[in-house]
């Protein structure tokens, strides 16, 4: 305190002096006349801007020539070849101070474009298409960066396509300052277009003719390097090999076919996994798992996996075999076996299955299946079994411009499945179930949507095993209720589940600092038996996200609007879509 009180007098003194003198000084450039992007441009290229308030005089006379030339320059960049400046410096007691007073004039204007290919590029259409969408356009005010851009798209689309001897020619603009107008002169000699040769796949993992097949190109066929970087990212995917490498062996080229050598490292024949997770719904979440990459040279592959938790557990194993395209269509085998043990659902469940999965060109990933299930369960204290074969078919599609955490992103999955109790099947329905999720930018944070719905053809709710029957409430469905924990009920008030789903979310998150953020959220829906029946409970609450190393963790406290308790906590882990 005595300390305090001998150096207020000083504090008091510093906390009373104006703002500008407790902050550095720095210099002034003061640019009027033209617009922002002109006096983006002009800065850019002043030297002096570099500078700091204790410029040296002797300095000072050659930086402000080059002022001047620098101010012209980027005037001229953009169009503007007869303008008038005047560049005026004042060196006050802290600082100096920098004016530029610009007049740009008339803009010169792109008279022609000029553009001549000789050899076989002048036939390909690639190269018209080019020109089409170029930026540099007749008419418009002439930017240097535009002509650079057309000149180097030009270079580019060339090598992409195989013209490996191509070459400018002339690379020219001319400008009439005074009729200010500017003619754009490019001349290529593309040469002859080259041909892929023989490919060369480094490897002795797989057989050649299985690993032929990732090969989206023949010998003979137009050079393309799109079609090398879709043969890298198809191998890379693949799961076969931790390291791909493709070189095009342009000195060992003959006439006019290019030889292609990719380079494999093969990852390790045998993977093993453990990790573990939580969230509210299942609560602390254990996973082993063991993976046989090369179970043969033709491709084939099986996994198996472990997952215990107080509420699910389960053990599944998977047989892969690659199909004529590898890198799109496989078929899978499967055998699992899942217990689960809710407040709403005591289940076992044992199951066996195949499936044929292809990916489309327009990224639909489309998924056959059949699967056989028999399953044990109590629901409301009454206890049955079923068997179900069940056929389905599923759409899935992702977008995101990030893996983990992205800022704009979609998915949409969309199922049908039944049975029929004329073919094995203990009950017949007919279900369609469909989710989606979008994630959009807005202001410095992200706007979170998801929905999911469901429709059940069937007589009677309770004629359904438990694992087609829906339930709502828990981490990804309404928060603020527990997992499964709304839907219809019976009798003695106890959740037996519905025929039909419809749940929606709106989630706005809010970055805070590093990988931190917080959100808040509204959650919306229920499980039911009939429209008339719908009754939406509604959840409202407020998070903090954490992007770890691991991925995103979300923590929230949800309340329910509907519910018995106050609040409800709920953690999740896991990519946004």
């Amino acid at each position: 305190m005595r300390s305090l009180r001998r150096h207020a007098p000083a504090v008091i003194l510093l906390a009373s002096l104006p703002l500008g003198m407790a902050q550095a000084q720095s210099p002034s450039i003061d640019i009027s006349g033209v617009d922002d992007a002109l006096e983006d441009n002009i800065r850019a290229h002043l030297s002096i801007v570099r500078e700091a308030c204790d410029l040296a005089q002797w300095r000072e006379r050659p930086l402000l020539r080059r002022a001047e030339d620098e101010t012209r320059e980027a005037l001229r960049a953009l169009g503007y070849y007869s303008p008038e400046v005047a560049v005026e410096f004042n060196r006050g007691d802290d600082c100096w101070q920098l004016q530029v007073r610009v007049e740009p004039g008339e803009p010169v204007r792109v008279r022609q474009i000029l553009v001549t290919l000789d050899g076989q590029a002048h036939e390909d259409p690639a190269f018209r298409q080019l020109l089409d969408d170029a930026a540099l356009k007749e008419g418009d005010r002439l930017r240097h960066d535009h002509y650079e851009q057309l000149r180097r798209s030009l270079t580019n689309l060339a090598a992409d396509r195989g013209y490996l001897d191509n070459r400018i020619l002339t690379r020219e603009l001319r400008v009439n300052v005074e009729q200010a107008s500017a003619d754009a002169v490019i001349h290529m000699d593309s040469g002859p277009r080259y041909h892929f040769g023989t490919v060369t796949l480094d490897q002795d993992i797989l057989k050649p003719e299985f690993l032929d097949k990732f090969v989206p190109f023949k010998s003979g066929e137009a050079y393309n390097s799109r079609q090398l970087i879709e043969l890298q990212q198809s191998l890379a995917d693949s799961g076969y090999y931790s390291e791909v490498r493709v070189r095009t062996e342009t000195e060992a080229r003959s006439g006019d076919a290019v030889p292609v050598r990719v380079e494999l490292t093969p990852r390790p024949r045998h993977a093993y996994m453990a990790g573990i997770g939580a969230s509210t719904d299942i609560g602390p979440r254990l996973r082993l798992g063991f993976e046989n990459r090369y179970a043969n040279r033709s491709g084939h592959r099986y996994n198996t996996e472990l997952e215990l938790s107080p509420v699910r557990s389960g053990v599944g194993f998977n047989y892969e075999i690659p199909l004529d395209d590898p890198a799109r269509e496989r078929i899978n085998l499967m055998a699992r076996y899942l217990t689960e043990d809710t407040d709403t659902v005591r289940s076992d469940l044992y199951g066996v299955g195949i499936s044929h999965t292809r990916q489309h060109d327009s990224g639909w990933l489309e998924t056959r299946s059949l699967n056989y299930e028999r399953e044990d369960y109590t629901v409301a204290d009454v206890t049955a079994r079923s068997d179900l074969l069940m056929p389905g078919l599923s759409f899935t599609r992702v977008r995101a411009d990030h893996p983990l955490s992205p800022k704009r992103g979609w998915r949409l999955h969309g199922s049908v499945r039944g049975a029929s109790e004329d073919i094995v099947s203990s009950v017949s329905f007919v279900q369609f179930h469909g989710h989606a999720k979008l994630i959009l930018p807005l202001g410095p944070g992200r706007l979170i949507t998801r929905a999911e719905g469901g429709a059940t053809q069937a007589d009677r709710v309770t004629d359904l095993p438990s694992s087609v029957r829906f339930f709502a409430g828990g981490d990804s469905s309404v928060r603020g209720y527990g997992y499964q924990r709304i839907g219809p009920t019976n009798a003695d008030g106890e959740v037996i589940g519905g025929r039909h789903l419809l749940v929606g979310s709106v989630e706005y998150e809010y970055p805070i600092f590093g990988l931190w953020s917080v959100a808040a959220f509204v959650d919306s829906g229920n499980a039911y038996d009939g429209v008339d029946d719908y009754d939406p409970k509604t959840g409202v609450g407020f998070g903090v996200r954490w992007r770890s190393p691991i991925g995103p963790i979300r923590v929230d406290i949800a309340h329910p609007l509907d519910g018995e308790d106050s609040f409800r906590l709920h953690l999740t882990m896991g990519a946004d879509l």
